[in-house]
């Protein structure tokens, strides 16, 4: 018995390797073309990279200067995340034919997908030098000139080949984009079960601009809580540094003890390989007498329309140290103003205004959130959120929290 298992066993390796073999001398005998159209026959998803890459190998073996090729090489190195070698290909093309607006168009996807916007349109503008008229490059142009909120430029460029019909349905988008103020106005209403007998309500009003340095921001809070109705002031920005890393500077105040005295923030965002984004910063916070400094890490990635970021907020320096961490998933349908969201985690951040009040007892709370905003009319945002909170407000002593909030915003 053990030898006729063993002798079916050899005999099915004998015809995999005589398949294999026979595969293999069929796809020697095939021709550049036919290796070239086997391998855009291959069904393009990750498993099969390796497959479509070994295949268009073998055509370059038989014809190396075969650009076709070595175009769709370089495209399936970029979809496969190996961005050197995908550089490499498609510079040999160009090398040899530095009119090839398909070679030029891959190089402008490769860096534009990677947010390396400027290297993006140093290759879009090289192969429009070629082609002026190349509908594909001009789309790709456009797009990286929005990416790097250089706006103005984008619609003026887009009104320089408005003719062209594959562009008005992306005019829309640029001059959406192309709005430099923003106003907004918030409601949120929060009720205790056990905490408090009297809920509290919140409401704010914002105006924002883009400028030269990037967002600049002022908004004014009220609120009523305790009994008590109190107002703060704030001023936020956003400086850019580069296409890779912008800032946060922030400060508030308040002559009201249900905020705090002085407020005072900054952070610095980047960018990292692989669409991922870190932030690193420090936060202050003046109750008189109660001060915190709060270090802030957080790291994002984007997958596709999908945002998924960690949130950290650790006291540095506190009468009463604490901690809070949060996870936000986000999918947008189009841009910031449109979008779906989730949070969970655990603790009260600093940058929540509405609840970072109490900072004399370091007690544990537990939070849940949903948020939705989506434009209802032409730069015109609504949005809606709930956040539960299960928190002990004293030792041992455990309540819920329920927020409800309204907010809109006009952009122009």
């Amino acid at each position: 018995m053990k030898n006729k298992l063993t002798n079916i066993v050899l005999i099915l390796l004998l015809q995999l390797i005589a398949t294999h073999s026979a595969f293999s001398q069929q796809s020697t005998n095939l021709s550049p073309d036919e290796l070239f159209n086997a391998a855009r026959n291959i069904p393009k998803e990750k498993e099969n990279y390796p497959k479509i890459i070994s295949t268009l190998k073998l055509a370059l073996q038989k014809s190396p200067d075969y650009a076709d090729v070595k175009i769709f090489l370089g495209r399936v190195y970029t979809w496969n995340n190996n961005l050197d070698s995908a550089r490499y290909e498609l510079n040999q093309v160009l090398a040899k034919e530095p009119k090839n607006i398909e070679a030029h168009a891959a190089l402008v996807d490769l860096e534009y997908w990677n947010q390396n916007f400027r290297r993006a349109l140093d290759h879009a503008n090289q192969g429009l030098l070629y082609d002026p008229s190349s509908t594909d490059l001009i789309v790709k142009k456009a797009k990286i000139l929005a990416a790097m909120k250089d706006d103005r430029k984008a619609v003026n460029f887009y009104n320089d080949h408005k003719e062209l019909d594959t562009l008005r349905g992306f005019l829309d988008l640029l001059k959406r984009d192309n709005t430099k103020n923003m106003v907004s106005a918030g409601y949120e209403y929060i009720y205790f079960d056990k905490r408090f007998p009297d809920p509290w309500q919140f409401a704010y009003a914002d105006y924002s601009r883009n400028t030269k340095i990037g967002y600049v921001s002022g908004r004014l809070w009220y609120s009523n809580r305790y009994n008590k109705n109190g107002l703060q002031g704030e001023i936020d920005a956003y400086p850019v540094l580069s296409d890779k890393i912008y800032t946060y500077i922030g400060v508030g105040a308040s002559p009201s003890s249900i905020f705090p005295k002085f407020r005072a923030g900054a952070s610095i965002y980047f960018m990292l390989p692989k669409k991922f984004d870190g932030e690193m910063g420090f936060r202050y916070l003046n109750f008189n007498p109660v001060e915190s400094y709060i270090a802030v890490l957080g790291l994002g990635k984007y997958i596709k329309n999908w945002y998924i970021n960690i949130q950290s907020y650790i006291s540095l320096i506190s009468q009463q140290p604490s901690q809070s961490h949060t996870l936000n998933v986000r999918y947008y349908f189009s841009d910031r103003f449109n979008l779906i969201g989730m949070q969970i985690g655990t603790g009260v951040s600093p940058d929540d205004r509405i609840r970072n009040i109490d900072q004399t007892a370091n007690l544990k709370s537990y939070k849940f959130g949903l948020n939705y905003s989506r434009d209802v009319a032409k730069n015109l945002a609504v949005g809606a959120s709930g956040l539960w909170y299960y928190e002990e407000y004293a030792t041992k002593t455990w309540g819920n929290q329920i927020g409800l909030s309204v907010n809109v915003n006009k952009r122009f």
